[in-house]
C-alpha cells in the first residue's frame, strides 16, 4: 500500500510541477500577444488577404475555407480593396489551397484580373511571409487579413511580425462544427501561439 501512495504521490508533484503551468501558459500567454483585435476599425487597404485552409481530398472547398472565401468576396463586393490575395500550398492532401480558393472566387463573380495568388505558404508564418512578399512586389501598401475567429490572434501576430499596415477581419464560426470542436480548436489555437511567443515561428513547420 505503501508503495502505491508513493506512486499517487509522484504523479500529483509532476501534475503540478509540468502539467499546471503548462495549462497556465496556455491560458494567459495569448494576453500578452498582438493587440489588434477581429473586425475592429476595419478601413479601405490595397487587398484583402485571405489566409488558406484545407481543402477536400477532392479539390472542393470545405466549410471553413468558404466562410474564408465568401466574407473577402463580400468586402471587395463592398469595395473594401480591389484586389484579392489567396494564400496557401497543400499541406493536408494534393490539393493547393490557394488554386482552391481563387477558382471558388472566381465562380461567385470575382474577375480572375483582381485576383492575386500565393501557393508557396505551408504555415500561418509563411501565409504572411510570402503574402508581403507579393504585396511589396506589386507595390501594396496596406491589407485586410481574413481568417477564422480562432485563428485571428495567431494570424495578428504572425503579421506583426512584418512592415505593412494590417487590420484582421474574423469570420464567423462554422454552423457546422460543435460547440465541443470549438472548443478543442480554440484550446489548440491558444497552444501553438503559446509555443510560438516561446520559442519563435517555425517557418518551416506546417503549425
Amino acid at each position: 500500500m505503501s508503495k502505491i501512495k508513493q506512486i499517487i504521490k509522484k504523479l500529483i508533484t509532476i501534475f503540478f510541477i509540468s502539467i499546471v503551468p503548462g495549462i497556465l501558459l496556455v491560458l494567459f500567454v495569448p494576453y500578452f500577444s498582438n493587440s489588434c483585435k477581429s473586425n475592429s476599425e476595419i478601413k479601405k487597404a490595397d487587398v484583402i488577404i485571405v489566409l488558406g485552409n484545407p481543402a477536400t481530398d477532392d479539390c472542393k472547398p470545405g466549410q471553413i475555407m468558404k466562410d474564408r472565401v465568401s466574407k473577402g468576396i463580400d468586402l471587395f463586393n463592398l469595395g473594401y480593396a480591389k484586389k484579392i490575395l489567396f494564400t496557401g500550398s497543400s499541406v493536408r492532401n494534393n490539393c493547393t489551397e490557394a488554386d482552391v480558393m481563387l477558382a471558388y472566387a472566381i465562380l461567385n463573380g470575382i474577375p480572375e484580373t483582381n485576383i492575386i495568388k500565393e501557393n508557396r505558404a505551408k504555415n500561418t508564418y509563411q501565409n504572411a511571409f510570402y503574402s508581403v512578399a507579393k504585396m511589396k512586389e506589386l507595390n501594396l501598401k496596406s491589407a485586410i487579413v481574413l481568417t477564422s475567429k480562432p485563428h485571428v490572434k495567431r494570424s495578428c501576430e504572425a503579421f506583426s511580425e512584418f512592415d505593412i499596415e494590417y487590420t484582421m477581419f474574423g469570420t464567423n464560426n462554422p454552423t457546422n462544427i460543435s460547440k465541443m470542436q470549438l472548443l478543442l480548436w480554440e484550446l489548440g489555437e491558444r497552444m501553438i501561439l503559446t509555443h510560438h511567443m516561446i520559442f519563435g515561428y517555425p517557418k518551416n513547420s506546417t503549425a
